[in-house]
C-alpha cells in the first residue's frame, strides 16, 4: 500500500472526526486495522461512518421531511402579469419537452435516426457556478468549492468561450433566482452549464436528493433544495444544450433517470439534434470526498484537467469517462452521468464541449 493511500485514509478519518464532533455525538472511531495495512473495505467503512455522522447532524430536518416530504419545495411562479415577492420557480414557456416516460433507470445503447434538420451554431454559451464554503455551525465549512468554481469558470471562459457567472456562498434564494434568470434570458440555440459545489444529502427512505445551501439548517429543511425542484429549474431553461455538474455528497440520484453509455452518440454533430438535459455528478449515492488535490476537490481537479486537455470538441460522456477513471483511482466514489428525463431530456441528445468559439 503506497503513501498516498495512507494520506487519503488519514484525511478521511480526520474528516469523520470533525463531522461527528459537529453532530454533537460521542466520537465514532475508525475501525481497527487488524493484521496490517488497511484496504479499500476499511476506507469504505469510514466513508459510511461519515454518512452516519451526517445523518445524526441533520436528524431534525430529516424528521421534518418524513412528516412533510414537501417541506423544502418551492412553488411555481404565477403568470408574468402577476407580481409576487415570494420565492418561486419559473415555469417552462413554449419549449418542446420530452414526453413523459416511466420512472426508473433505462440503459441507452443506441438512439433512433434523427430528422434531417439544420444545425444552428450555438448563439451563446453561459455557465453559472455556485461555490459554497461558509456554512454556519454546526454544518461543517468546506475548503474547496469557491476555488473549484473559480478555476472551472476560468477554463470554460478561456478555452470554450463561455460567459461565466460565479455565485459564492449561495443561499437558497440566490440559487433559485440565478437559475430563474438563466431561464428568462436563454434561448433554444444557447448552451448552458450549471455547476454546484457544496453540501448535499440523500434521504434513504425516499431516495430524494437535496442541495444544502449556505443558509441551510440542521433543524429544518425549509432552505434545502430538492432534486425535484432542481429538475423543474432545468426544465424551465429552453436551451437545447443544458448540463448540470454537481460536486456534492449523494449527488448521483438525478443521473439515474436515464443512463448514458459510450455508444449513446458517436458523432458530435448529433449533440445538437435533440434537447439535451444532462446531469454529471461527483459521486453516486454515497458520500463523496471533502478532501482534495492542489487545493481542489478530487472531482474538480480531474474535471479541470480533463477540460483543459480538450482540443476541438468532446461529448459530455467522454469528459465523464475520463473524470470517472481519475476520481475512482484516488478515492472510493463513483462519478455518474445521465439524462434528466423529467427536465425534458430527449433520448439521443448529448452535451457538446467545443473549443471552437463561434
Amino acid at each position: 500500500m503506497n503513501i498516498s493511500f495512507w494520506r487519503r485514509l488519514a484525511m478521511l478519518a480526520a474528516s469523520l472526526a470533525a463531522c461527528t464532533a459537529q453532530a454533537q455525538r460521542p466520537p465514532m472511531l475508525p475501525p481497527a486495522f487488524l493484521g496490517g495495512m488497511p484496504g479499500m473495505a476499511q476506507m469504505q467503512s469510514i466513508v459510511m461512518q461519515r454518512h452516519q455522522a451526517r445523518t445524526l447532524l441533520y436528524r431534525e430536518a430529516l424528521e421534518e421531511l418524513r412528516k412533510n416530504p414537501q417541506a423544502a419545495d418551492v412553488p411555481g411562479c404565477p403568470p408574468v402579469a402577476t407580481k409576487t415577492r415570494t420565492l418561486c420557480i419559473r415555469r417552462p414557456a413554449g419549449q418542446a419537452v420530452a414526453a413523459a416516460e416511466a420512472p426508473g433507470v433505462s440503459s441507452v445503447t443506441s438512439h433512433p435516426a434523427s430528422a434531417e434538420i439544420a444545425l444552428p451554431a450555438t448563439r451563446r454559451r453561459l455557465a453559472v457556478l455556485f461555490g459554497n464554503n461558509a456554512y454556519a455551525t454546526p454544518i461543517p465549512t468546506l475548503s474547496t468549492p469557491i476555488g473549484d468554481v473559480e478555476k472551472v469558470a476560468e477554463v470554460l471562459q478561456r478555452q470554450f468561450g463561455y460567459e461565466t457567472r460565479i455565485i459564492r456562498d449561495a443561499g437558497k434564494a440566490d440559487i433559485i433566482q440565478a437559475l430563474n434568470r438563466v431561464a428568462e434570458e436563454s434561448g433554444p440555440d444557447d448552451s448552458v452549464l450549471i455547476f454546484y459545489a457544496g453540501h448535499g444529502y440523500l434521504m434513504e427512505e425516499t431516495r430524494m436528493g437535496f442541495w444544502i445551501p449556505v443558509d441551510g439548517s440542521t433543524k429544518t429543511a425549509a432552505n434545502w433544495i430538492s432534486n425535484s425542484d432542481i429538475s423543474k429549474l432545468l426544465q424551465a431553461i429552453s436551451s437545447r444544450q443544458v448540463i448540470l455538474v454537481s460536486d456534492s455528497c449523494f449527488s448521483g440520484s438525478l443521473t439515474r433517470e436515464q443512463k448514458i453509455s459510450a455508444s449513446y452518440s458517436s458523432k458530435s454533430q448529433e449533440a445538437l439534434r435533440h434537447r439535451s438535459v444532462l446531469a454529471f455528478s461527483s459521486g453516486d449515492e454515497e458520500p463523496v470526498s471533502d478532501e482534495g488535490k492542489d487545493g481542489h476537490s478530487i472531482f474538480a481537479w480531474n474535471l479541470i484537467n480533463t477540460l483543459q486537455a480538450v482540443h476541438g470538441s468532446a461529448l459530455g460522456f467522454e469528459i465523464y469517462r475520463t473524470v470517472h477513471d481519475g476520481v475512482h483511482k484516488d478515492y472510493p466514489q463513483e462519478p455518474q452521468y445521465g439524462g434528466v428525463i423529467t427536465a425534458g431530456h430527449v433520448s439521443g441528445g448529448e452535451y457538446l464541449f467545443d473549443t471552437r468559439q463561434d
